[in-house]
C-alpha cells in the first residue's frame, strides 16, 4: 500500500520533529521553575508563568515556524500556527507524563510531583498555541528587519570599474580595432594586423 500525500498535508514526523524542538523550550522552563520553587507550589506556578513567557511561547513559535518551513500550509497561518502549538502541547504532555510517573515513583512527594505536572500541562496548552499563533500572525504579515540590527558590512576595496565601451583605435590607421577572443587581442581589419 502506497500513501500519497501532498506537501500541503505534511507528515506526522514533520509535526513531531518541530514539536520536540519546541518541547525542549518548555522542559527548560519547567526545570528552572522547579529548581527555584523548592517545593512551594505557589512559587512554582509564579515562576513557571514567568519562564513560560520566555521559553514556552518561543517554543510554540519555533514549532510553528518549523512546520511552516517543512510543508506548505493553508491560507490562515494564524490557525496553522495555533495547530502546531497545540500539537506541541500534546507532545509535551505525553513525554512529561512518563517522566513525571518515574519521578513520582522514585520521589518522596508524588502528590506534589503530579500537581506540578498538571500545572505545567495546563500552561503548556495556553502558551504553546499562543506562541504558534504569534508565529502564524508574523508569518502572514512579514516585517522588514529593523535597520538597527543590520550589521555594517566590512569595507573592501571597491570592485574594478567595468571595461569602457569606447572603441580602441589602431595606432597606424586610426580605425577601430576588433577584439579577437581566441587570441585575447585586438585586430585591425583595415591594416590586417595586430597592433
Amino acid at each position: 500500500m502506497v500513501i500519497c500525500m501532498t506537501l500541503r498535508e505534511g507528515f506526522l514526523h514533520d509535526f513531531l520533529a518541530a514539536s520536540l524542538i519546541g518541547f525542549l523550550f518548555a522542559l527548560f522552563a519547567a526545570g528552572q521553575a522547579a529548581g527555584g520553587a523548592n517545593g512551594d507550589m505557589v512559587k512554582f506556578t509564579g515562576l513557571f508563568i514567568v519562564y513560560a513567557l520566555f521559553f514556552v511561547i518561543p517554543g510554540g513559535f519555533v514549532a510553528a515556524y518549523l512546520n511552516f518551513r517543512l510543508h506548505s500550509v493553508g491560507e490562515n497561518l494564524g490557525m496553522e500556527g495555533l495547530n502546531a502549538g497545540f500539537f506541541t502541547a500534546i507532545v509535551y504532555t505525553i513525554i512529561t507524563l512518563f517522566t513525571t510517573l518515574v519521578s513520582a515513583i522514585l520521589g518522596k512527594d508524588p502528590g506534589g510531583t503530579f500537581l506540578g505536572w498538571i500545572i505545567t500541562v495546563l500552561f503548556s496548552f495556553v502558551f504553546y498555541p499562543l506562541g504558534g499563533y504569534i508565529c502564524g500572525y508574523v508569518e502572514q504579515r512579514p516585517y522588514a528587519m529593523p535597520s538597527i540590527f543590520s550589521m555594517p558590512r566590512m569595507s573592501r576595496a571597491p570592485p574594478p570599474p567595468p571595461p569602457t565601451a569606447t572603441a580602441q583605435l589602431c595606432p597606424t590607421c586610426g580605425k577601430p580595432l576588433t577584439y579577437v577572443q581566441q587570441y585575447d587581442r585586438r585586430y585591425c581589419t583595415n591594416c590586417k594586423k595586430y597592433p
